[in-house]
């Protein structure tokens, strides 16, 4: 990452200390700092200084001068970088970021990799994953699914069970909620950007993403960066608009990010006040809608082996993985949030469990009693001596 030659703080914001809490904070006018950010009062003196006119060495030697003389060039940048990644600098990355920040609409980013990019070849291709799976006896009119975001190339077989279980679904509403692999700006990101796929264009629910927003009451990021690189929510954008060409609608998009911290302590996410708040206002203002919603949870399982992190191969491993999953599974289709929360917390999330934040929103948020499991898979990665699993749950 590129660092400007003289950094300097983004001229529109500005520093305030909190005396009840002893911490800095930055008052961000456009929204883009996320409100949780906090900073030693120490900083202080690096913020005074980034106005534009030093260079990273000038500043550098000015650090060491006042604070830390042990202060490496390389910890240092890594400090600056930082503070650009959290959108504080007049930098390159925030311009790239404020282009896709200021747009009205997300493009999918896995058209003509994951999946055709175009619309005639799109809808072959999904049609033939639909019916790669026999349409079971079970009923096609699904109100809510827990489905997997992996990729079509590897697993496309095992989105069939799930999509044509909603083939006869009646909505006008959908309530999309995923896993954020790419953010960190705050536990609940929202936008209120339109999705565009090679099948078209999905309309955002502004109002609903805004009356949310205002009944959580507490601060949620209108950083929206998360979705331009995510995935999650448009593998599924793509088999509802190929299943419901005429169907028209508005979807509420919710990507939550990491719940670990809460396994981490040992601590059930409905102790958070902001998650017990948002998970309330989720359930209120879509009730209170009048709309008919299809609730969507995109998530995958478990992630083992030598590519996340493991010391061992993730093939031998793999039918003690389906018992430990099926644990998993069953508690989201028993609608148990403490169940979900325990079977976790146990290993302390030891297997990476990427649909585990979502699911649980979902489950905090619409009680949802219990729901179906029609699907379980594992993609073994040989190569990679790794594997990802993934179910899928539905509720009628």
């Amino acid at each position: 990452m590129n660092l400007p030659e003289r950094p300097a703080l983004r001229r529109e914001l500005r520093f305030v200390f909190d005396s009840s809490r002893s911490v800095i904070r930055f008052e961000d006018p456009c929204g883009y700092v996320r409100p949780d950010l906090e900073f030693e009062p120490e900083f202080s003196a690096l913020f005074e200084l980034l106005d534009g006119t030093l260079t990273v060495a000038d500043l550098l030697e000015h650090v060491r001068s006042q604070f830390d003389q042990s202060v490496r060039a390389s910890q240092f940048r890594r400090i600056l970088q930082w503070l650009d990644e959290e959108f504080l600098l007049d930098s390159p990355l925030f311009a790239r970021a404020r282009q896709f920040l200021e747009a009205d609409a997300i493009k999918a980013v896995c058209a003509g990799s994951v999946y055709p990019a175009e619309p005639a070849a799109l809808h072959e291709y999904l049609e033939r994953i639909l019916q790669s799976a026999p349409a079971r006896a079970y009923p096609q009119h699904a109100h809510a699914a827990f489905i997997p975001h992996i990729d079509f190339r590897v697993a496309g077989e095992h989105y069939a069970y799930p999509f044509n279980a909603l083939r006869q679904a009646e909505f006008d509403l959908i309530v999309h909620i995923g896993t954020s692999h790419y953010g960190w700006q705050d536990r609940f990101l929202l936008t209120t950007k339109d999705f565009v796929t090679p099948l078209g264009r999905i309309k955002t629910d502004r109002e609903l993403v805004e009356a949310l927003r205002q009944h959580v009451g507490l601060p949620l990021t209108r950083n929206d960066i998360a979705y331009q690189p995510e995935h999650a929510l448009e593998l599924h954008h793509v088999f509802i608009q190929h299943l419901f060409p005429d169907r028209h609608y508005t979807v509420l998009p919710i990507l939550v990010t990491s719940f670990h911290d809460f396994v981490h302590r040992s601590a059930h996410p409905s102790t958070d006040a902001k998650v017990s708040a948002f998970c309330r206002a989720l359930r209120d203002v879509v009730h209170s809608s009048g709309r008919r919603p299809l609730i969507l949870v995109s998530g995958d399982l478990a992630h083992i082996g030598r590519r996340f992190g493991d010391a061992w191969d993730a093939a031998p491993m793999l039918d003690q993985l389906r018992a430990e999953d099926y644990e998993v599974l069953d508690a989201i289709a028993r609608g148990s949030s403490s169940r979900l929360f325990a079977t976790i917390a146990r290993s302390g999330d030891a297997r990476r469990i990427c649909g585990f934040p979502p699911a649980m929103t979902f489950l905090e948020a619409f009680t949802p009693g219990e729901g179906v499991m029609l699907d379980y898979g594992q993609w073994n990665d040989l190569p990679t001596k790794s594997a990802v699993s993934f179910g899928s749950v539905v509720w009628y």
